[in-house]
């Protein structure tokens, strides 16, 4: 077995190097350090075979590195990976003992094993010093007496922003990457579960108080963000769950932190969201078909829209919730529609059919396209619409008869509405409705009047005079001769 440690201050390069390495014919990374302190540290307490630095390092340079390992004699072999091809470079660590020396820019899994090797059959006699017993973490997942957890989940697959994500690492690299720093910072631990959303698991000290520990949740955040969002095409979306005391709660966390996420949905301009229980439970409603027909409609509809989402997000329900309770009330209101106005029944058979409502709701990545989407689409069923009533001279008469029940409607009024003298528009009316004008106006008065005797604060009289009818009497003697009960018989029936 060889064992090596790699350290780098450029964590992808930390990561290719491991990637190259671990597993590979006999060769274990023991570690990989993003300083050189740390590594020392490491060596110090741990066999190591190979050390694989860079030659340039922030705080502490690889020459300098490789100083303290050959006067402490801290590991037998040392093997440099640098991008500068200046041989000055080389030959000053040659001169302090280095064993090999490698261009990134040239560098390949096969050679790399190779060079490892090599320098292991070379270096495995030389003396080193005695090591103390193995190192540990100052902090182990769990190791804390008293402790508080959140989990985060981190969604870097494009599905807040609708497309498949691309990353500049490969997806095995960037939960390496996030391990790296996950580690580093002391956050916690990192979950890659197959097939389901890669998760933290925070970890905060309960000894701190509530604000202070807010303010390191949220410092990790931004580190995560920071480190991560630079080998991301898009964005990377995080959802937090609410804090708790028992690892027993991470499953149901787990979902709320979920939850919290999808909430880019709503708010695709923002990045981090915690989760907060919704404080009420009203449905976002359905939405009204009135004036569906005038010019001013869809201004209306557009502004239902934004309060049906605005209520949708601060009920905190899955993407997958909204987008079927949206696609559920969008087909409500335009069978309500089919129903209410008196369109043509080829026309209602090809609205009713309609099927490219699925993928148009479906596809959508946030709440702004899909209102977007469907207003359009409702627009060009409301274009539809008027057409088709264009093309039939007596829906614009009935859909007025409809909203003017309480109103005197004659038959000359009717007819001109029509363009139409009296006994055409009587003659196409019967031939359309299989009724009289008068026995149309006189059944939806009556649907009307029974609708307002179902509420207990309208008298006969009010009723009567709401519904269309000259009085009571009247009434009386029309619903039941349209009903076969008398109003009397009908309250009966009606539990108030």
């Amino acid at each position: 077995m060889i064992r090596i440690i790699i350290v780098d201050d450029e964590i992808l390069s930390r990561i290719g190097l491991q990637s190259f390495l671990d597993g590979k014919e006999g060769i274990v990374v023991s570690g990989i350090f993003g300083e050189a302190e740390e590594a020392l540290h490491f060596l110090e307490e741990n066999v190591v075979d190979i050390v694989l630095t860079d030659i340039e390092m922030a705080e502490m340079d690889g020459l300098s590195f490789i100083r303290e390992i050959r006067e402490r004699r801290l590991a037998p072999g040392v093997i440099i990976v640098s991008c500068h091809e200046d041989f000055s470079y080389a030959q000053r660590a040659i001169s302090l003992g280095t064993d090999s020396y490698i261009l990134k820019q040239s560098l390949t899994e096969k050679t790399l094993i190779q060079e490892v090797k090599n320098v292991y059959e070379k270096t495995a006699g030389k003396e080193v010093e005695q090591k103390k017993t193995p190192w540990r973490s100052s902090r182990t997942p769990g190791s804390a007496l008293s402790a508080r957890y959140r989990v985060g989940v981190l969604l870097t697959d494009g599905r807040e922003n609708g497309a498949a994500q691309e990353a500049v690492v490969g997806p095995d690299m960037l939960v390496h990457l996030l391990e790296e720093i996950v580690s580093r910072y002391q956050m916690g631990t990192l979950f890659a579960p197959y097939n389901r959303e890669t998760f933290i698991l925070f970890q905060l000290d309960e000894e701190l108080a509530l604000e202070e520990r807010q303010k390191t949740l949220e410092n990790w955040l931004r580190l995560l963000q920071n480190n991560i969002g630079q080998y991301l095409t898009g964005k990377m979306t995080i959802g937090v769950s609410q804090e708790y005391e028992e690892l027993s709660e991470t499953r149901e966390q787990y979902q709320n932190a979920v939850l919290a996420a999808e909430q880019a949905f709503f708010h695709p301009e923002r990045t981090v969201f915690f989760y907060k229980e919704a404080l009420t439970s009203s449905a976002p409603g359905i939405f009204e078909t009135k004036k569906f027909l005038e010019e001013s409609w869809p201004e209306q509809f557009s502004e239902e829209l934004e309060r049906w989402f605005q209520v949708s997000g601060e009920q905190q329900l899955s993407v997958a919730v909204v987008k079927n309770m949206f696609q559920q009330n969008l087909r409500q209101l335009i069978q309500s529609i089919l129903e209410e106005y008196h369109f043509e029944e080829s026309f209602r058979e090809k609205w009713r059919q309609e099927e490219s409502l699925v993928s148009l709701i479906s596809s959508a990545a946030s709440s702004t396209e899909l209102k977007d989407r469907a207003l359009e689409y409702m627009q060009g069923f409301q274009e539809a619409a008027l057409r088709a009533g264009a093309q039939n001279p007596l829906m614009e008469v009935l859909n007025y008869i409809d909203q003017h029940l309480d109103g005197k409607l004659t038959l000359p009024e009717l007819a001109q509405m029509s363009c139409m003298s009296v006994p055409s528009f009587c003659k196409k009316f019967k031939e359309q409705t299989k009724m009289t004008v008068t026995q149309y106006i006189n059944e939806k008065r009556v649907a009307y009047a029974a609708t307002l005797l179902k509420q207990s604060k309208y008298s006969l009289e009010e009723v009567a005079e709401l519904a269309g009818f000259s009085n009571a009497n009247y009434l009386l003697r029309v619903f039941k001769k349209s009903t076969g009960k008398t109003i009397g018989q009908y309250r009966k029936q009606i539990k108030f």
